[in-house]
């Protein structure tokens, strides 16, 4: 599944759907199949040729055009000025080579299909991006989902009418209205703040039409025309992306025209190779080394930068210079680019002595500079033509991509020179200079790294492996300079020694052998290389094209060294020659005469054995001449045994035989002078032997690694026709004729195939057609000799095969043609060529496993090979012959046969192995008889005759019969081997789809029909034939993708012609229109390929197969495409005909309506309205599993539905409308309503999902394969089936075995990708898929206009209309962009005038007024106003109809309710500025000016700015839910006298506590509500009172005037339930059983006996878990919050109690309000004031914002507590609340027993806890001080509590018991009590102080707490175990210690009574307080 199909199903994927086939074994079942594709319903195919013309006129522009192929002979194409070709004389060269070189230099001859573009067959993924570019290029359409909405108000602002005089924002009016009011007001909107802040906002522009009074006709036209602009003509372009590209059957990748190959092309420039003592010429090579495969990957370039003095010191030996060798830049060919690839440099001087003594002076600063320049000029003059190593260098191309260098050096120079100040140099010593440093420097860059035009670039980030690929093409020129060189060692000079340095290169970890540096610099330019090279050379020194005279350097191309040659067929004539010396061992050589230790060798080619032989064929390297006939290796010092590095190239001659042999010959060089004069010295270099290698033996070339042995003396006479491993007699040989001379031959040609079985086949041909029978065959032997070769030449590498294709394939077509004649009888061998053919084309396309192939398995070299290459013998004729028919000698001519009557025979024929070899390549026979064909129409003029004349009877038959045979095959084996079966089926599908170009028509409609009989036989006869369908579909899918399909199919309404059938558009009868929308037989015989693809799509539908369904929905939707593609039918008339050959799609759609899946939906909040929209009538009922076990037919797949609505689309769009509506006009209600069901659901399918969904669907969906999928590549195709390779490749995974290794070239060479898989267009963008929803809007909405023209005047029209109606409101709550919402209002408002009455219902008021109110909030101005438009002008029709506005007022006010209470989306100043809108139609409005309408309208329009003004402020606060809380309380509130919006309200708020759990609150909203809704019903005559026991708040909800009797009992009892619900979860039992209470008498009134059991259930549990939870309920925790500063606005200075969950501790809300408001305000500016003192606002700052929070406790007096008895009792209900503050008469908090006073704050709230808030305002605190005195009363007795409650716990618990004992008569608090004792009782007993009430009953509290620690001793006495008996008597002692203090404390006084008023009055502590 594509990307773009998974990003439109991103909500509702085709997975989902697809996992219920999961479990068919076979993709699905053909039940009723056989029944619905019978035999007798094939229908007679035209016969076109005769009807064609009376039909369809010249004139017409569908008609099939005259001429729509040509015969072209195309150019090669090359980059040379002219062809390469070699310099000998061809007619010597053997005919192999001169059949290659005729190949590789002839033109091209192509078949040119005219149209063929225009076809589905060719419409590629370029065409694609083509036509994507072209739909992107339309206007943007704007969709309200991508808008930002904070910037919005950008937008708005930029309209200039809209932002003048904008007073106030929506935070300012809500301030307002929190000044103005208080929380229990209820505001009125006329002349309230509302109507003010209004007045003085701006409006949108008005629409005139709004006012003007027309005809619907004129309405309609209008609409229409406006519609019609600017629309997409390629509606299924926009949809394209969606389709599956792997379904595309019908694609066949176009053959590519034969080119050379090219991998990634760099250029390197050198500019500067120098050593830092300057003083000898210096010969540089490079070459690209690949460290990792241990392989070179080019050949070397050599090239020196010698100054011209230096270069004059080799005058004497270098006559002069050749431009070629002069070069100084060179391309390389990268083809396989990998990180570990180097460019190495490698530097040579003149032979001079020891490399060691040698390197010294550039080392080491020498002073003697003169002495160093006179010996190398001495060197130079004596040995310049001798070579010794010297330097090397190497540069990573990983490097050269990032910008770094791996390898920079820098010399210590003591003065640096001016070069070198770019450098960024790094001092250090010589002694030091070893690759440890320089891998340290590494990541530093040691030389200049300068890119091209910009500042000196640092090292960046290296590249990965990876990337190295993408960053050849398109990375920066880099100059790169090198700094110091590698010595060169000669041990170390073999290709292992270096690839081991690279390794340690690259490997900076290793610690790496030492290495010398000489100081010098290597300066190169790399940059990739431009398309076209100016002043270029080949390998071969041809000049590239284009080359300019002058006298410039050339730039070379360097020949690659791939690391496996490409199997490609050449291209163009190469014949080249590696020599690699390697190694050469002299330590054996003894002679008197000469020693053997500078040892060289000097090689040539021979083309005989005298010297003058020598052929000038070795290529020069730099600074020389171009060709030479000689070369000398490299120099080793005092080395007998030594190891080279030397590569020469060497130009094969085209005529090579057996006298072609490489002579070496081995020389001693002396290096040190003799003393004795220059005159008199003899020769430098002294022979030491020879060797030899003949190159050629019977036409072969030798290659390949050799071990040569050397003579010591001249070899003798004819020597060069053996081999030197054969030890002549007589002969001197070194080391006793061991093998000591080691070399490499490689071969870089393409004339010598060096495959024995290609040369026995090329020999055994020469011989034959030649003539010249070798003697050791004979001519008895030579037809099987040719026979053998013919026979065995598919055993010949496929890889070497498939590079000389094209030579060897045009050998056997001529063979099989024109078969050779011995001894004057023709060989009757067409058989065994035709069986080789199809043999060589099998191998090649399986050649790496078809890694060349396309999704049909056409091998890419094949096709290129019949398209281009082949060149087809034909016979030869005289002009009298041209005419037809051709004269029988022509046809009858033995000497050649006809290419395609020749292949269709030996294929009828054959048997068999080569039947089955046939068939396995169909494709390419079939490919190769086409092209035959249309060589023969124009050689011999047939092209001009009538089609029924161009071919013989005899050679149609023959094809008649191939196809019957071949059907019979694909029927016989598709069980068996699906690979070959669905190849067969494609090929023969291709092979009639051209044949339509070519032969009559009628006759291929024939083959087609034929092939469609056999077939339909077969599968009728089969229980599960889903493979055989689904190859029927792939060859019909096939033949319609023709180019001309349209006028194949004789569509209708051609201007002038005869017309056999009524069409859609002329026929009036109603059997004309009828027969036009369904599949009648008349219909099918004359659009015979139209009406075969709908049956098939008919049939296929009522399949349980979703494979089938898929495939068959594809291949229409797929012929769609094409049709919106093709520019001959881009004209609407021309359109519209073709449409109408679809026509019977709209009954099958219909049809299939009910098993379309639904699941398009991403369920939004936008889409909420569904449940409301059931009122316009079910659109469509989810049908059930039932309905389809009834009919057979399971549901569709996503992916199915989707395409298949797509289809329908379409044909909506381009019908006639006059065709179009006649057919609806027809429609029975049922089906009509069917027909807007399918209208509504296209509307889902196709909506625009909002950019950010789409891209990241994008992101996430990695492509899958979906089990369908799998299930079409397993089942019809089979395993390993060609295209299900192809797929799986293109998938990225490799199909078989060692695919990825040997593919290796295939993905990376091909230079553009240019036979890979074209590059997909980019995944669906947004933008397309926006112009996508949008185009199928526009369409969609014309079909229903369409349907409502067409059926206004009938019976039932109302309904059609309300139909069409209830569909757009659907449309228009989903995502549309801001033009197709401009057209969908106009729709609306039209339809608002036909519908009257009928509109007004009940039911569909509010939707309708939700959806418009959801438009009025739009960002976008034009949409906001039409909404308004549309808004305004449903009021206005309101009122017109019944004068009545009550109706209209109550929806919108409801709608608008409900959308801000929900909907988080929209913009409260949009919706403002609708209002505005709404205000200024009704007082533009002329006509109703007289009325009290346009009153009615503010009223209305004032009421809903103010509630949306208190939704403004709910948006300000979202975050902040008891703020949030308290705006939607307030809101609610506003509708006391609306129960409906009342109710609403507190539903939301409800949902908000469910949200955060609080579900005692959320159970109180619902509360009120059904308090309220009792209120309504008066309900046991109470009202809300009835609930009062619930909650004492219920009772807010009473109303004395009831405005609404709707609400029934039923809501009242849902309400309760879902209120008893919240509260059990809530953990309130009681409270449960006091709702129930209200519920049971409703239940027993309705005799509902299962609603009381369920009660009676739920009580049950309820009452169960208060007994269990017993003492272990906890219920809220309060806490005052008081707010104190301006930036809490209308909090400033407020007090609330706040009711947080169970447990919670005061730091946690501390912490929650701190960090709340600190994101509101900033942390620095939130101060929590900590101590619960009274605050003094003067003394705060006034920019900060503080909160006061304290830990408040529920209050209630004595007598409350009497009857709240439990913990519940005294945690419900209650809004007295309680905190105490310490403090003393000084002022501090704190201070000694006596002075330790206590103030008490009682605070009373609004309303009772639990509320629907969880916060309530404080409305009434009153204070309570404590003396010193009553707070020790108080802790006394809170001690006797305790003591009270520890002894009377049953069971009893120890531990408690004993803390509480230890906390009161410990030792260690003995000071507590007993303290308290002495400091209030003391002074009385002592007489100075009187006694009071207060000290009595302070004395009485202390009697009590001793005898209660008396019982609590006692009782733990009881309790306690044996080892705390000490404790107990420890207890006991301080008891007693304690009661002995204490007793005289609290004997009671005579005097008591009559001083108990004295003490201290409580006037004097508030005084001090």
């Amino acid at each position: 599944m594509t990307l773009g199909r998974k990003y439109l199903n991103c909500s509702g994927n085709a997975g989902d759907a697809r996992k219920v086939y999961a479990s068919q074994s076979k993709a699905g079942t053909l039940s009723g199949c056989s029944s619905s594709i019978s035999l007798s319903d094939m229908i007679e195919p035209p016969d076109y040729e005769e009807v064609c013309d009376r039909l369809m006129g010249e004139r017409d522009p569908l008609a099939y055009p005259a001429s729509d192929i040509e015969l072209l002979t195309v150019p090669r194409r090359i980059r040379t000025r002219g062809h390469v070709l070699p310099q000998e004389d061809l007619m010597k060269a053997p005919m192999f080579v001169r059949d290659c070189i005729s190949c590789y230099t002839s033109d091209y001859t192509v078949v040119e299909y005219k149209y063929r573009t225009h076809s589905g067959s060719a419409s590629g993924r370029e065409r694609l991006a083509e036509r994507l570019e072209k739909l992107l290029a339309a206007p943007l359409q704007h969709y309200e989902i991508d808008a930002e909405h904070s910037t919005s108000m950008e937008e708005l602002a930029s309209q200039a009418q809209f932002s003048e005089s904008q007073p106030s924002s929506g935070r300012q009016s809500v301030a307002s209205i929190s000044s103005s009011s208080s929380c229990n007001e209820t505001l009125t909107p006329r002349g309230s703040w509302a109507s003010l802040d209004l007045r003085s906002s701006s409006s949108d522009p008005l629409l005139p039409d709004v006012f003007e009074k027309k005809p619907p006709d004129q309405v309609d036209a209008t609409n229409e025309a406006k519609r019609l602009e600017n629309r997409q003509a390629d509606l299924l372009g926009l949809y394209a992306p969606y389709l599956d590209e792997e379904e595309a059957v019908e694609r066949r990748l176009a053959a590519e025209m034969p080119c050379e190959l090219m991998g990634h092309r760099i250029m390197v420039q050198c500019h500067q190779v120098k050593l830092e003592l300057d003083v000898e010429p210096l010969f540089a090579s490079m070459a690209l080394y690949d460290a990792k495969e241990k392989k070179k990957l080019s050949e070397n370039f050599y090239f020196n930068l010698n100054s011209e003095c230096t270069r004059q010191m080799l005058s004497t030996h270098i006559p002069h210079a050749d431009l070629s060798t002069l070069s100084r830049s060179a391309v390389f060919d990268i083809l396989n680019p990998s990180p570990d690839v180097f460019l190495v440099v490698r530097v040579e001087k003149v032979l001079q002595g020891d490399v060691n003594e040698c390197v010294e002076p550039y080392i080491k600063d020498d002073k003697n500079r003169e002495k160093v320049r006179a010996g190398a000029q001495a060197a130079c003059s004596r040995l310049g033509r001798y070579r010794m190593p010297l330097a090397w260098s190497a540069v990573s191309l990983l490097n050269i991509l990032s910008g770094s260098n791996s390898l920079e050096r820098d010399a210590q120079p003591q003065d640096p020179p001016a070069s070198t100040s770019n450098t960024n140099s790094l001092d250090r010593k010589a002694s030091s200079s070893s690759l440890e440093q320089l891998r340290r420097r590494a990541g530093e860059v040691g030389g200049s790294l300068t890119r091209k035009g910009s500042i000196e670039r640092r090292a960046t980030a290296t590249p990965h492996a990876d990337d190295v690929v993408t960053h050849l093409d398109n990375f920066k020129p880099i100059v790169i300079t090198v700094t110091s060189f590698f010595k060169q060692e000669t041990d170390k000079l073999r290709d292992e020694d270096l690839y081991k340095f690279l390794a340690e290169i690259k490997r900076p970890s290793s610690a790496p052998k030492k290495l010398k540096c000489i100081p010098g610099t290597l300066k190169i330019e790399v940059s990739p290389c431009p398309d076209e090279i100016k002043n270029g050379l080949t390998p071969e020194l041809a000049k590239l094209a284009p080359f300019s005279e002058e006298n410039v350097r050339p730039c070379k191309e360097i020949l690659p060294f791939p690391l496996v040659a490409p199997a490609l067929p050449h291209v163009q004539y190469r014949n080249l020659l590696f020599l690699n010396v390697r190694e050469l061992n002299l330590s054996a050589y003894a002679s008197r005469t000469a020693s053997a230790r500078n040892i060289t060798v000097r090689v040539q080619l021979m083309a005989g054995e005298e010297q003058s032989a020598a052929l000038p064929a070795i290529f020069g390297r730099s600074s020389c001449p171009e060709f030479s006939t000689e070369a000398y290796t490299t120099v080793l010092y005092h080395n007998k045994n030594p190891s080279l590095y030397d590569e020469i190239k060497l130009k094969l001659p085209a005529d090579l035989g057996d006298q072609h042999h490489l002579l070496f010959t081995f020389l001693h060089v002396s290096c040190q002078r003799k003393p004795v004069a220059p005159e008199q010295e003899k020769s430098v270099e002294t022979t030491l032997g020879y060797s030899w290698l003949p190159l050629c033996r019977n036409g072969k070339l030798t290659c390949g690694e050799f071990n040569l042995p050397v003579m010591q003396e001249e070899p003798p006479a004819n020597y060069s026709y053996i081999f030197p491993e054969v030890l002549l007699p007589g002969t001197r040989w070194i080391d006793n004729h061991k093998p000591i001379f080691n070399i490499t031959l490689d071969a870089y040609t393409t004339v010598h195939p060096q495959d024995g079985y290609i040369e026995r086949f090329v020999m055994a041909c020469e011989a034959v057609q030649e003539g010249n029978i070798p003697p050791r065959i004979g001519l008895a032997n030579m037809e099987t000799e040719l026979r053998a070769s013919i026979s065995e030449l598919p055993t010949a590498n496929v890889e070497a095969l498939a590079r000389y294709l094209p030579v060897v394939a045009d050998k056997l077509l001529q063979l099989l043609v024109a078969p050779p004649a011995l001894a004057g009888v023709t060989l009757n061998i067409a058989q065994d060529v035709f069986t080789c053919l199809a043999h060589l084309f099998t191998d090649i396309t399986n050649m790496n496993d078809g890694a060349t192939c396309d999704a049909h398995g056409r091998s890419g070299l094949i096709t290129s090979y019949i398209q281009y290459q082949c060149r087809i013998p034909r016979p030869s004729l005289s002009d009298r012959d041209i005419g037809l028919p051709l004269p029988p000698s022509v046809l009858m001519d033995g000497s050649c046969k006809i290419l395609h009557e020749e292949l269709a025979l030996q294929w009828v024929v054959a048997s068999g192995a080569t039947r089955d070899l046939a068939m396995q390549n169909s494709w390419a026979l079939f490919e190769l008889m086409i092209k035959s064909m249309v060589e023969y129409l124009y050689w011999s003029g047939a092209h001009e005759a009538p089609r029924k004349a161009r071919f013989p009877d005899q050679f149609t038959d023959d094809l008649s019969t191939l196809v019957n045979n071949v059907t019979a095959e694909i029927i016989s084996k598709y069980g068996k081997n699906s690979r070959l079966t669905q190849s067969l089926n494609n090929s023969l599908a291709f092979f009639l789809f051209d044949l339509l170009s070519i032969v009559d028509r009628g006759y291929v409609f024939n083959l087609v029909r034929g092939y469609h009989k056999q077939m339909c036989a077969k599968i009728a006869s089969l229980p599960d034939a889903v493979p055989l369908v689904h190859y029927k579909l792939s060859f019909l899918r096939i033949i319609c993708s023709h180019e001309h399909y349209v006028s194949l199919c004789l569509p209708g309404g051609a201007p002038g012609a005869v017309s056999p059938a009524p069409s859609a558009r002329s026929g009036g009868s109603e059997d004309g229109r009828r027969k036009a929308v369904s599949l009648s037989g008349e219909y099918r015989s004359r659009h015979y390929l139209a009406g075969l693809l709908l049956a098939d799509l008919t049939a296929a539908l009522e399949l349980q197969s979703p494979v089938l369904q898929c495939a068959a929905v594809n291949a229409v939707l797929s012929l769609l495409t094409a049709h919106d593609a093709d520019p001959r039918l881009s004209q609407p008339d021309v359109k519209a005909r073709v449409a109408a050959l679809y026509m019977p799609l709209l009954g099958i759609v219909m049809d299939a309506q009910p098993q379309l899946y639904r699941g398009f939906d991403s369920g939004k909040e936008t889409l909420q309205l569904d449940g409301e929209m059931s009122q316009f009538g079910s659109m469509y009922a989810p049908p059930s599993p039932e309905d389809f076990k009834q009919n057979g037919r399971p549901p569709f797949n996503s992916e199915t539905s989707r395409n298949l609505l797509m289809c329908l689309v379409w044909l909506l769009k381009w019908s006639d409308r006059g065709a179009l509506a006649a057919a609806v006009a027809e429609l029975p209600p049922a089906r009509l309503h069917c027909l807007l069901a399918l209208i509504d659901l296209c509307f889902k399918c196709q909506e625009y999902k909002g950019r950010k969904e789409i891209l990241k669907c994008a992101q996430q969906n990695v492509r899958k394969t979906t089990d369908i999928k799998a299930k079409l590549e397993d089942v019809i195709l089979g395993q390993g089936s060609a295209r299900s390779d192809f797929i799986m490749r293109r998938k990225g995974g490799s199909s078989g075995r060692g695919g990825a290794g040997r593919d290796r070239w295939r993905k990376e060479w091909v230079r553009g990708a240019s036979r890979s898989r074209p590059a997909s267009p980019a995944r669906p963008q947004p933008a397309l898929s926006a112009a996508l929803a949008a185009e199928v809007a526009l369409t969609l909405l014309h079909a229903i206009e369409t349907i409502v023209q067409s059926c206004s005047g009938l019976e039932g029209g109302q309904q059609a209309c309300s139909g069409a109606l209830a569909v757009l409101l659907r449309a228009l709550q989903r995502n549309q962009s801001a033009t197709v919402l401009q057209h969908m209002f106009a729709s609306v408002r039209a339809l608002i005038l036909k519908l009257g009455w009928s509109w007004c219902s009940e039911e569909a008021g509010p939707g309708t007024c939700r959806v418009l109110l959801r438009h009025c909030a739009a960002l976008c101005a034009s949409t906001r106003a039409h909404a308004a438009a549309a808004l305004y002008a449903l009021m206005r029709h309101h009122y017109h109809l019944g004068n009545n506005f009550s109706r209209v007022k109550m929806q919108v006010t409801m709608s608008l309710s409900s959308l801000v209470g929900t909907s988080t989306t929209f913009s409260e100043e949009s919706l403002r500025r609708a209002l505005k809108t709404v205000l200024m139609y009704a007082e533009h409005d002329q006509d109703l000016q007289d009325t009290n309408f346009p009153e009615q309208v503010k009223d209305l329009v004032f009421n809903l700015h103010m509630i949306l003004s208190d939704t403004v402020k709910m948006k300000e606060f979202q975050e902040d839910p008891e703020m949030l809380l308290d705006l939607m309380h307030r809101i609610a509130r506003g509708y006391q006298h609306s129960p409906d919006l009342r109710l609403t309200w507190l539903s939301n708020m409800a949902q908000k506590h469910m949200e955060r759990s609080n579900h005692l609150e959320a159970g109180m909203c619902l509360v009120h509500g059904a308090a309220l809704v009792a209120e309504q019903l008066r309900s046991g005559g109470r009202g809300a009172a009835l609930l009062q026991r619930v909650t004492h708040n219920a009772l807010d909800e009473s109303c004395a005037d009831p405005l609404h009797h709707h609400l029934t009992a039923n809501e009242l009892q849902a309400l309760l339930e879902h209120a008893a619900g919240e509260l059990m979860t809530a953990g309130m039992y009681e409270t449960v059983n006091e709702v129930y209470k209200v519920l049971i008498p409703i239940a027993e009134d309705n005799r509902d006996y299962k609603k009381l059991a369920n009660i009676h259930g739920k009580l049950n549990e309820a009452f169960t878990r208060i007994e269990q939870l017993h003492g272990k309920r906890i219920f809220g925790t309060y806490f005052r919050v008081s707010f104190y500063g301006a930036r809490f606005g209308d909090l400033d200075g407020e007090e609330f109690v706040y009711k947080e969950h169970a447990l919670t501790k005061l730091p946690e809300i501390f912490s929650r309000l701190e960090n709340f408001y600190g994101q509101r305000f900033g942390a620095e500016n939130v101060v929590i004031i900590k101590d619960s003192n009274v605050v003094d606002v003067s003394s705060l700052e006034p920019d900060k914002a503080y909160i006061q929070i304290t830990y408040v406790e529920p209050y209630f007096e004595p007598h409350e507590l009497r009857t709240r008895l439990t913990h519940y009792e005294r945690n419900y209900n209650i809004k007295r609340f309680m905190y105490a503050t310490p403090f003393t008469a000084g002022g501090r908090a704190h201070g000694e027993l006596g002075e330790q006073c206590k103030r008490k704050t009682l605070l009373t709230t609004a309303h009772h806890f639990p509320y629907v808030k969880t916060r309530i305002q404080v409305v009434q605190r009153t204070q309570i001080i404590l003396t010193p005195i009553e707070v020790a009363i108080e802790d006394i007795q809170k001690k006797i509590h305790e003591l009270a409650a520890a002894t009377s716990q049953e069971p009893p618990d120890p531990k408690m018991l004993q803390m509480v004992l230890q906390g009161c008569i410990g030792t260690t608090v003995n000071q507590g009590p007993l303290e308290l004792a002495q400091v209030f009782l003391a002074p009385v007993v002592e007489g100075a102080q009187p006694p009071t009430r207060l000290t009595n009953k302070l004395r009485l509290a202390f009697k009590d707490f001793s005898k209660k620690c008396h019982d609590a001793l006692r009782k733990n006495k009881n309790l306690i175990s044996s080892e705390q008996r000490e404790y107990q008597r420890e207890l006991e002692r301080n008891f007693q210690r304690f009661t002995d203090r204490l007793a005289p404390l609290i004997h009671a006084t005579p005097s008591h009574v009559a001083h108990l008023t004295n003490g201290m009055s409580k006037v004097d502590y508030k005084l001090q307080a």
